[in-house]
């Protein structure tokens, strides 16, 4: 049967089963809410405020402050070349500035490999340099020098040969303030060469510059710096001499050797004054000497050394059959 009290009944379980539906009510602002929201608004725009003072200032003194500019340039290791130029190369290098804004001098925009690229360039007797930054505004040139400066020449074109025997440019290298210190290698085959190329060892190289510093130490003469080769692959070398001569090395063999069978040749067969009429001396095979004169006359000859030891090995024959 129905019954009014019966729906009211229906009704109240109904809103009391869907009690979380209901909406909450609005929160009371009152003005103390207000402010702490303000308050916490305002601390986070002072920190940010802050932290762009803060990286502003790190970036204006990391780029444009005087403090991280470089001033000072250390140059060691050199004896030829003048600090002061060397010095007045870098400064020209870092003067100016990066799209007109940032200070080629900043600290952090010096790049150490690039300057060594430049300096190897303009400065052809160095062998080596090593270019170091001190923090904060300092810069530091360790150098080493070559004692000669060797040009491979080759089908009418010239490079600049390092310690390994590799080429490079030699544009500078052939300027008159290093004449001095230049020694030519020609390769008479003409052989095509490329700059990177390896046109020979490092050993070959020493050689080169051994011989031209020992050979006037050793026999008074001095070797003209143009040397020859038949070819970049020949272990030899042919230069001539201040006397008019010239003389064949084989570069496998070491300088001292060479250096003392053409001593004992000149001190057992070869004064000076038959020096004149020569032609060369060819040095190639060790231990003995063969010698041309520009009628054509030409001899070989056993040097006084390998004479001697021949004379007491001889002497020494006898006595053991006397023995026996």
């Amino acid at each position: 049967m129905w019954s009014p009290f019966k729906q009211i009944r229906l009704k109240r379980q109904k809103k009391k089963s869907f009690h979380f539906l209901r909406k909450a009510l609005p929160e009371h602002r009152d003005s103390r809410t207000l402010k702490k929201k303000q308050n916490g608004n305002g601390r986070r725009i002072a920190l940010f405020s802050l932290w762009i003072i803060f990286f502003g200032t790190l970036f204006y003194l990391s780029f444009f402050s005087s403090f991280v500019l470089i001033e000072k340039v250390e140059v060691s290791g050199t004896s030829v070349i003048s600090e002061t130029s060397l010095q007045e190369f870098v400064a020209d290098q870092l003067a100016g500035k990066y799209w007109g804004i940032f200070p080629k001098r900043a600290y952090f925009f010096v790049r150490p490999h690039i300057l060594e690229e430049r300096l190897q360039r303009e400065y052809p007797l160095l062998a080596t340099i090593s270019v170091q930054c001190l923090f904060p505004n300092k810069l530091s040139l360790l150098v080493t020098e070559r004692k000669k400066i060797i040009i491979w020449h080759s089908l009418d074109s010239s490079y600049l040969v390092d310690e390994d025997g590799i080429t490079h440019d030699s544009t500078r290298a052939v300027s008159p303030e290093n004449e001095a210190f230049v020694i030519t290698v020609t390769d008479t085959s003409d052989k095509p060469v490329t700059i990177g190329e390896k046109v020979f060892d490092a050993e070959y190289g020493a050689f080169v510059i051994g011989m031209n510093e020992l050979f006037p130490e050793r026999l008074g003469l001095t070797l003209l710096p143009q040397y020859t080769t038949v070819s970049r692959f020949a272990e030899e070398l042919r230069a001539k001499t201040d006397e008019g001569w010239e003389v064949y090395f084989d570069t496998s063999i070491p300088i001292e050797t060479s250096l003392n069978t053409l001593g004992l040749l000149f001190e057992k067969e070869l004064p000076k004054e038959k020096r004149s009429k020569l032609a060369y001396i060819d040095l190639r095979a060790e231990n003995r000497a063969y010698y041309v004169f520009r009628d054509g006359t030409n001899i070989e000859t056993v040097p006084l050394d390998a004479d001697t030891k021949k004379q007491s090995d001889n002497k020494d024959v006898p006595e053991k059959k006397k023995k026996k």
